[in-house]
């Protein structure tokens, strides 16, 4: 009878329980090497609070490690009737930016910021994130799932 070593796996809820800012981070530089992972996520979320309900918001900030929960809280909010309005060039914009990057690279940063915020939030979530996207950014969304190769 041999004796297996157990590895430690971190556990997760949907909840952000069992999961830390690290390994998000560590999750977002593993699909994203040469951007600086907090700032990737920070863009990417930013321009989430443009485009989903601020219930959304909420609800995503609830289902995140509370030590991430900071970057949700970071994005400004805007008046009533203002979200969704953003079209694909504006966004794309605004996300390359903010950081610092070339339009064409935004797609390959929203795989690997969606890809990480996947894992941590529940599929029932994740369909309803996809339900309020604009339809140009819902097939990078769905692309994001574990196992689908990201934009070159």
């Amino acid at each position: 009878m041999s004796i297996q070593k157990q590895e430690t796996t971190q556990s997760w809820s949907g909840l952000g329980v069992g999961t830390d800012r690290k390994s998000f981070m560590d999750a977002v530089s593993a699909q994203l090497p040469d951007f600086e992972a907090e700032q990737a996520a920070e863009a990417v979320f930013r321009g989430l609070s443009e485009l989903l309900s601020d219930g959304l918001m909420r609800q995503l900030r609830e289902q995140l490690p509370e030590d991430l929960r900071g970057l949700v809280d970071a994005c400004p909010r805007h008046p009533d009737g203002v979200r969704g309005k953003v079209d694909r060039d504006d966004f794309y914009l605004q996300v390359a930016n903010h950081l610092n990057a070339e339009p064409e690279n935004v797609r390959l940063v929203l795989h690997g910021v969606f890809a990480a915020l996947r894992e941590q939030v529940t599929e029932q979530e994740a369909d309803k994130i996809e339900s309020q996207l604009p339809r140009w950014l819902q097939g990078t969304w769905s692309a994001a799932r574990i196992g689908i190769d990201r934009p070159s």
